[in-house]
Protein backbone atom coordinates (compact mmCIF):
# COMPACT_ATOMS: atom_id res chain seq x y z
CA UNK A 1 0.00 0.00 0.00
CA UNK A 2 1.36 3.42 -1.00
CA UNK A 3 0.80 6.05 1.70
CA UNK A 4 0.17 9.71 0.93
CA UNK A 5 -1.14 12.90 2.48
CA UNK A 6 -3.32 15.84 1.56
CA UNK A 7 -1.83 18.71 -0.43
CA UNK A 8 -3.24 22.24 -0.23
CA UNK A 9 -0.12 24.18 -1.19
CA UNK A 10 3.22 23.71 -2.92
CA UNK A 11 4.85 23.69 0.52
CA UNK A 12 2.75 20.65 1.48
CA UNK A 13 4.42 18.68 -1.31
CA UNK A 14 7.86 19.44 0.16
CA UNK A 15 6.65 18.44 3.63
CA UNK A 16 5.28 15.09 2.45
CA UNK A 17 8.48 14.28 0.58
CA UNK A 18 10.62 15.06 3.64
CA UNK A 19 8.29 12.98 5.83
CA UNK A 20 8.70 9.91 3.63
CA UNK A 21 5.29 9.83 1.95
CA UNK A 22 4.99 8.48 -1.58
CA UNK A 23 2.01 10.38 -3.03
CA UNK A 24 0.18 13.68 -2.53
CA UNK A 25 -3.57 14.26 -2.95
CA UNK A 26 -4.07 17.78 -4.29
CA UNK A 27 -7.19 19.57 -3.03
CA UNK A 28 -8.90 20.95 -6.15
CA UNK A 29 -11.96 21.83 -4.11
CA UNK A 30 -12.84 25.21 -5.62
CA UNK A 31 -12.32 27.38 -8.69
CA UNK A 32 -9.76 29.37 -6.71
CA UNK A 33 -7.84 26.21 -5.84
CA UNK A 34 -7.76 25.16 -9.50
CA UNK A 35 -6.45 28.59 -10.50
CA UNK A 36 -3.79 28.45 -7.76
CA UNK A 37 -2.46 25.11 -8.94
CA UNK A 38 -2.46 26.10 -12.60
CA UNK A 39 -0.44 29.22 -11.69
CA UNK A 40 1.91 27.20 -9.47
CA UNK A 41 3.56 25.47 -12.40
CA UNK A 42 3.43 22.14 -10.55
CA UNK A 43 3.04 19.26 -12.96
CA UNK A 44 2.89 15.53 -12.34
CA UNK A 45 6.14 14.62 -14.06
CA UNK A 46 6.99 10.97 -14.59
CA UNK A 47 9.70 10.10 -12.08
CA UNK A 48 10.09 13.75 -11.04
CA UNK A 49 9.03 14.83 -7.57
CA UNK A 50 6.14 13.48 -5.50
CA UNK A 51 3.49 11.71 -7.61
CA UNK A 52 0.15 13.50 -7.41
CA UNK A 53 -3.52 12.57 -7.46
CA UNK A 54 -6.42 14.93 -6.75
CA UNK A 55 -9.63 15.49 -4.81
CA UNK A 56 -12.50 17.48 -6.30
CA UNK A 57 -15.10 19.85 -4.82
CA UNK A 58 -18.12 19.02 -2.70
CA UNK A 59 -21.56 19.05 -4.28
CA UNK A 60 -23.53 21.38 -2.02
CA UNK A 61 -27.27 20.65 -1.58
CA UNK A 62 -27.53 16.91 -2.33
CA UNK A 63 -31.22 16.91 -3.35
CA UNK A 64 -31.16 19.84 -5.77
CA UNK A 65 -31.32 18.79 -9.45
CA UNK A 66 -30.72 22.33 -10.72
CA UNK A 67 -27.61 22.67 -8.56
CA UNK A 68 -26.35 19.32 -9.87
CA UNK A 69 -26.51 20.28 -13.54
CA UNK A 70 -25.80 24.03 -13.39
CA UNK A 71 -23.05 24.09 -10.73
CA UNK A 72 -21.72 20.68 -9.72
CA UNK A 73 -21.11 19.16 -13.14
CA UNK A 74 -19.54 22.32 -14.65
CA UNK A 75 -17.28 22.56 -11.57
CA UNK A 76 -16.26 18.92 -11.97
CA UNK A 77 -15.53 19.46 -15.66
CA UNK A 78 -13.27 22.40 -14.77
CA UNK A 79 -11.54 20.23 -12.14
CA UNK A 80 -10.95 17.45 -14.66
CA UNK A 81 -9.47 19.97 -17.10
CA UNK A 82 -7.16 21.21 -14.34
CA UNK A 83 -6.09 17.63 -13.59
CA UNK A 84 -5.31 17.02 -17.25
CA UNK A 85 -3.29 20.26 -17.42
CA UNK A 86 -1.29 19.15 -14.36
CA UNK A 87 -0.88 15.61 -15.75
CA UNK A 88 -2.80 14.23 -12.75
CA UNK A 89 -4.45 10.96 -13.74
CA UNK A 90 -6.75 10.20 -10.80
CA UNK A 91 -9.48 12.38 -9.29
CA UNK A 92 -11.79 11.60 -6.35
CA UNK A 93 -15.26 13.15 -6.52
CA UNK A 94 -18.25 13.55 -4.16
CA UNK A 95 -21.74 12.77 -5.44
CA UNK A 96 -23.94 11.45 -2.63
CA UNK A 97 -26.12 8.54 -3.81
CA UNK A 98 -27.22 7.02 -0.48
CA UNK A 99 -30.84 6.07 -1.17
CA UNK A 100 -31.70 6.49 2.53
CA UNK A 101 -31.17 10.25 2.30
CA UNK A 102 -31.11 11.24 -1.37
CA UNK A 103 -34.42 11.22 -3.25
CA UNK A 104 -34.70 8.38 -5.73
CA UNK A 105 -35.26 10.67 -8.72
CA UNK A 106 -32.19 12.67 -7.68
CA UNK A 107 -30.13 9.48 -7.47
CA UNK A 108 -31.26 8.69 -11.02
CA UNK A 109 -30.00 12.09 -12.20
CA UNK A 110 -26.72 11.57 -10.36
CA UNK A 111 -26.16 8.21 -12.02
CA UNK A 112 -26.52 9.96 -15.39
CA UNK A 113 -24.23 12.76 -14.21
CA UNK A 114 -21.60 10.27 -13.04
CA UNK A 115 -21.68 8.59 -16.44
CA UNK A 116 -21.22 11.98 -18.11
CA UNK A 117 -18.30 13.13 -15.97
CA UNK A 118 -16.44 9.81 -16.14
CA UNK A 119 -16.72 9.78 -19.95
CA UNK A 120 -15.57 13.41 -20.07
CA UNK A 121 -12.62 12.59 -17.80
CA UNK A 122 -11.70 9.39 -19.61
CA UNK A 123 -11.39 11.32 -22.86
CA UNK A 124 -8.79 13.52 -21.11
CA UNK A 125 -6.92 10.61 -19.56
CA UNK A 126 -8.25 11.11 -16.02
CA UNK A 127 -9.70 8.27 -13.93
CA UNK A 128 -12.61 9.18 -11.64
CA UNK A 129 -13.12 7.57 -8.23
CA UNK A 130 -16.40 8.15 -6.42
CA UNK A 131 -15.96 8.42 -2.65
CA UNK A 132 -18.38 6.69 -0.30
CA UNK A 133 -19.91 9.32 1.98
CA UNK A 134 -22.41 7.01 3.68
CA UNK A 135 -23.24 4.71 0.76
CA UNK A 136 -23.24 0.95 1.10
CA UNK A 137 -22.13 -1.57 -1.53
CA UNK A 138 -25.58 -1.60 -3.18
CA UNK A 139 -25.51 2.18 -3.71
CA UNK A 140 -22.00 2.09 -5.15
CA UNK A 141 -22.74 -0.91 -7.33
CA UNK A 142 -25.58 0.99 -8.97
CA UNK A 143 -23.29 3.92 -9.76
CA UNK A 144 -20.61 1.58 -11.12
CA UNK A 145 -23.12 -0.19 -13.36
CA UNK A 146 -23.95 3.07 -15.09
CA UNK A 147 -20.33 4.16 -15.61
CA UNK A 148 -17.83 1.55 -16.85
CA UNK A 149 -14.87 3.91 -16.38
CA UNK A 150 -15.78 4.73 -12.77
CA UNK A 151 -13.67 3.60 -9.81
CA UNK A 152 -14.20 3.73 -6.05
CA UNK A 153 -12.30 5.79 -3.52
CA UNK A 154 -12.97 3.82 -0.36
CA UNK A 155 -13.17 6.14 2.65
CA UNK A 156 -12.67 3.83 5.63
CA UNK A 157 -13.61 6.53 8.15
CA UNK A 158 -16.88 7.33 6.39
CA UNK A 159 -17.62 3.61 6.43
CA UNK A 160 -17.89 3.79 10.23
CA UNK A 161 -20.72 6.35 10.18
CA UNK A 162 -24.50 5.90 9.86
CA UNK A 163 -24.20 2.12 10.19
CA UNK A 164 -23.96 -0.69 12.72
CA UNK A 165 -20.92 -2.30 11.02
CA UNK A 166 -18.27 -0.52 9.00
CA UNK A 167 -19.48 -0.66 5.41
CA UNK A 168 -15.88 -0.96 4.17
CA UNK A 169 -16.03 -4.71 4.75
CA UNK A 170 -18.92 -5.31 2.34
CA UNK A 171 -17.54 -2.84 -0.21
CA UNK A 172 -14.18 -4.64 -0.16
CA UNK A 173 -15.79 -8.07 -0.36
CA UNK A 174 -18.09 -7.23 -3.27
CA UNK A 175 -16.37 -4.41 -5.18
CA UNK A 176 -12.63 -4.75 -4.53
CA UNK A 177 -11.81 -4.90 -8.24
CA UNK A 178 -13.15 -1.34 -8.66
CA UNK A 179 -11.33 0.20 -5.66
CA UNK A 180 -8.54 2.45 -6.96
CA UNK A 181 -7.79 4.61 -3.92
CA UNK A 182 -8.28 4.64 -0.13
CA UNK A 183 -8.89 7.40 2.44
CA UNK A 184 -7.76 6.60 5.98
CA UNK A 185 -8.82 8.39 9.17
CA UNK A 186 -10.46 7.45 12.46
CA UNK A 187 -13.63 8.38 14.35
CA UNK A 188 -15.94 7.21 17.12
CA UNK A 189 -18.87 6.26 14.91
CA UNK A 190 -22.10 8.26 14.90
CA UNK A 191 -24.94 9.50 12.75
CA UNK A 192 -24.15 13.19 12.18
CA UNK A 193 -21.82 15.13 9.90
CA UNK A 194 -20.06 16.38 13.03
CA UNK A 195 -19.13 12.76 13.85
CA UNK A 196 -16.78 12.67 10.85
CA UNK A 197 -13.91 13.61 13.17
CA UNK A 198 -10.87 12.68 11.03
CA UNK A 199 -8.98 11.54 14.11
CA UNK A 200 -5.43 10.16 13.95
CA UNK A 201 -5.19 6.44 13.27
CA UNK A 202 -5.81 4.48 16.47
CA UNK A 203 -7.71 7.18 18.35
CA UNK A 204 -11.19 5.98 17.34
CA UNK A 205 -13.02 2.71 16.83
CA UNK A 206 -12.29 1.94 13.16
CA UNK A 207 -10.93 -1.62 12.94
CA UNK A 208 -7.96 -0.88 10.70
CA UNK A 209 -6.39 -4.27 11.35
CA UNK A 210 -9.33 -6.19 9.90
CA UNK A 211 -9.98 -3.69 7.11
CA UNK A 212 -6.36 -3.59 5.96
CA UNK A 213 -6.28 -7.38 6.22
CA UNK A 214 -9.33 -7.62 3.98
CA UNK A 215 -7.73 -5.28 1.45
CA UNK A 216 -4.48 -7.25 1.54
CA UNK A 217 -6.30 -10.53 0.91
CA UNK A 218 -7.94 -8.93 -2.14
CA UNK A 219 -4.51 -7.90 -3.42
CA UNK A 220 -4.88 -4.14 -2.99
CA UNK A 221 -1.51 -2.43 -3.58
CA UNK A 222 -2.48 1.05 -4.71
CA UNK A 223 -2.55 4.44 -2.98
CA UNK A 224 -4.00 5.46 0.40
CA UNK A 225 -4.27 9.06 1.63
CA UNK A 226 -4.12 9.75 5.36
CA UNK A 227 -6.81 12.39 5.90
CA UNK A 228 -5.57 13.71 9.23
CA UNK A 229 -3.97 16.96 10.40
CA UNK A 230 -0.43 17.58 9.23
CA UNK A 231 1.12 17.16 12.69
CA UNK A 232 -0.64 13.79 13.00
CA UNK A 233 0.56 12.38 9.67
CA UNK A 234 3.86 10.83 10.70
CA UNK A 235 2.53 9.09 13.82
CA UNK A 236 -0.55 7.85 11.93
CA UNK A 237 1.63 6.47 9.14
CA UNK A 238 3.80 4.67 11.69
CA UNK A 239 0.72 3.08 13.28
CA UNK A 240 -0.57 1.92 9.91
CA UNK A 241 2.78 0.43 8.98
CA UNK A 242 2.84 -1.43 12.29
CA UNK A 243 -0.69 -2.74 11.64
CA UNK A 244 0.29 -3.87 8.14
CA UNK A 245 3.35 -5.62 9.51
CA UNK A 246 1.15 -7.51 11.99
CA UNK A 247 -1.35 -8.41 9.28
CA UNK A 248 1.43 -9.73 7.04
CA UNK A 249 2.78 -11.76 9.95
CA UNK A 250 -0.63 -13.28 10.58
CA UNK A 251 -1.00 -14.12 6.89
CA UNK A 252 2.43 -15.76 6.79
CA UNK A 253 1.68 -17.79 9.92
CA UNK A 254 -1.66 -18.90 8.50
CA UNK A 255 -0.02 -19.94 5.24
CA UNK A 256 2.70 -21.85 7.08
CA UNK A 257 0.11 -23.68 9.19
CA UNK A 258 -1.84 -24.62 6.09
CA UNK A 259 1.30 -25.97 4.43
CA UNK A 260 2.07 -28.06 7.51
CA UNK A 261 -1.40 -29.61 7.36
CA UNK A 262 -0.85 -30.61 3.73
CA UNK A 263 2.33 -32.55 4.55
Amino acid sequence: MIFGGQVRSVEDIDFLERAGFSVGEVALTSKQACEYWLRSGVRNGLGQGLPLIAHGPGEGPPNDIKNLWTKVIPALEDTVVTCAAMAIRFLTIHLWTDSRFVKHQIVDHKIVAIGHITTFANDLGVEIGIENLSENADDLERALAGAPHLSITLDVGHGQLLCTRNTSFEIIERLSSRISHIHLHDNLGGNEVRDDLHLPIGEGIVDFRRILGALMRKGYKRTATLEVKRHELISSKARLEKILEAVRGEAAASYSAAQQQLR
